[in-house]
Parts: structure tokens; C-alpha cells; sequence
């Protein structure tokens, strides 16, 4: 039988060092079970833990599915891996594990590409994400730009670790990118800045945001025109513009006569 509560998650995995607390798993589950989300994207996956206290509550919805995307060398270091825990819980059918060579900002690239409609429109596709990867400033800024075209009006944005720094398990990252917390920087400076998004929670370790359900109105003019069609304009305002002189040389001298 599948797990579908909080407190089967936490005796099945909430042990796990640097796993997401019973409390924590708790206030995701319960805001899963509240706002029903038919798509579910969780950026960063490690154990899987998070992603365990998602599906639970979306199998106690009877609805909803998550994609987890990882690091593949990352992913498969972990002991045990995300797989194991979400077969041992029964929520295979709830969630799909996707592993990129690199980084999750490119399954971002790869899911707007093949949302991106004839009209040339992003199609939005997720109702909740959650962010808890890189935890760095040069993936999650992109990331967030990223998510915000395919997250859907209505729906909400999750950081994790809004405090956590770089310590000296990074030594190659430079003193000052150590000496803040680069999560923070987005959410400070991309998120709560940004016009499309209009709820917003912070109890200083995780952030909500809510994107506004009301789509804003156009307030640029995108003109595409070709460099031929553009060369061709130019051509023929300088022909005419070289005809309408040649005429008014020709009226002057004519009246000069």
C-alpha cells in the first residue's frame, strides 16, 4: 500500500542526515493536500525525502504527479538513492526521476523547448515547484527565470535554505560568493521584485510566492521583420526619397524659366 500521510514518510525516511524534518515535511504535505497541484516539479531531489512527503500527499489527493530532477553523479552517490525510497513508500506511479549530466537548469531548457507552441508562446505546465538544488546564485537565478515561464497563473514557487552558505567543503568558491547566502540574494532581488507574482511568505529558512492568477496584459510591441525585408524598406525610401528631390529641382526650374 502506498504511503499517504506525513508521519508514514517520517518513519519510512525521516532519519536520513540532512533530510527535510518531520515538521517541514508536515507544512509541504499539508499545503500539497490544501492546493490539490495536478504537476509538481521539484529542482534538487538528493535522498528523495522531499519528494517522498509530496507524493504522499498527492496519493491522499487521488491526484497529482511530481518530476524530481537531479545531478546524475550527485543522485547516484546518495545511499540510499531517491528510487529505493520512493518503491519501499509505493509512489513509483506518483513521481518520475529525471538525472542531468550537469544541471536542472538545462531539463528547464529541454521542458521549454518542447512547450513553446507555434505561436510562439510558452505553454505553462506546473502548478507547484520547489526549489532546493544548487543553492547558488549563477544556477538558481536562472532557474527561477526558467520556472516562472512555465509555472501556471495561481500557482507557487518554494525555496528551501534560505540561509545556507558556502563553506569550506567549496574551497574553489571565492570568500565573498561565501559570504552570503546566494538563495537569499534571489529571492530578495529576483522574486520579490518581480510584478507577476503577488503573495509571498517567509519564515527565513524557507519562501513561498504565488504567481498572480491574473494575467497581465501585453506592455511591449514586439516587431520581427527580417535584414532582406529591412534592406528592401531602406531601398525604396531612398529611392523615393531621391525622386521627390529630382521632381522638386525640375518645378523650381520650371518656374525659373
Amino acid at each position: 500500500m502506498a504511503v499517504a500521510s506525513a508521519v508514514d514518510v517520517a518513519r519510512l525516511a525521516g532519519r536520513l542526515p540532512g533530510g527535510m524534518t518531520l515538521e517541514r515535511g508536515e507544512q509541504i504535505h499539508e499545503f500539497v493536500r490544501a492546493q490539490r497541484p495536478s504537476s509538481c516539479l521539484e529542482l534538487g531531489t538528493a535522498n528523495g525525502v522531499g519528494a517522498l512527503y509530496i507524493c504522499s500527499a498527492l496519493e491522499a489527493n487521488g491526484h497529482g504527479t511530481l518530476t524530481s530532477v537531479d545531478q546524475r553523479r550527485s543522485a547516484q552517490s546518495r545511499r540510499p538513492q531517491a528510487r529505493e525510497l520512493v518503491q519501499e513508500a509505493g509512489l513509483s506511479g506518483r513521481v518520475t526521476l529525471v538525472h542531468e549530466e550537469t544541471s536542472y537548469t538545462w531539463f528547464l531548457h529541454d521542458t521549454l523547448r518542447s512547450q513553446l507552441k507555434t505561436d510562439g508562446e510558452v505553454e505553462p505546465k506546473y502548478d507547484f515547484v520547489y526549489i532546493d538544488g544548487a543553492h547558488s546564485w549563477d544556477v538558481d537565478a536562472l532557474a527561477f527565470a526558467l520556472v516562472d515561464r512555465l509555472l501556471v497563473p495561481g500557482g507557487w514557487i518554494l525555496f528551501d535554505d534560505l540561509t545556507w552558505v558556502f563553506d569550506e567543503r567549496w574551497p574553489d568558491v571565492p570568500d565573498y560568493q561565501r559570504s552570503f547566502a546566494q538563495v537569499r540574494e534571489v529571492w530578495e532581488l529576483l522574486v520579490l521584485t518581480h510584478p507577476g507574482y503577488d503573495e509571498f511568505h517567509s519564515d527565513g529558512h524557507w519562501a513561498w510566492a504565488r504567481k498572480s492568477a491574473v494575467v497581465q496584459p501585453p506592455s511591449r510591441l514586439l516587431v520581427k521583420r527580417d535584414l532582406v525585408g529591412a534592406g528592401v524598406s531602406l531601398w525604396r525610401l531612398a529611392r523615393n526619397r531621391l525622386r521627390a528631390n529630382r521632381s522638386m529641382r525640375a518645378s523650381k526650374a520650371a518656374r525659373s524659366d
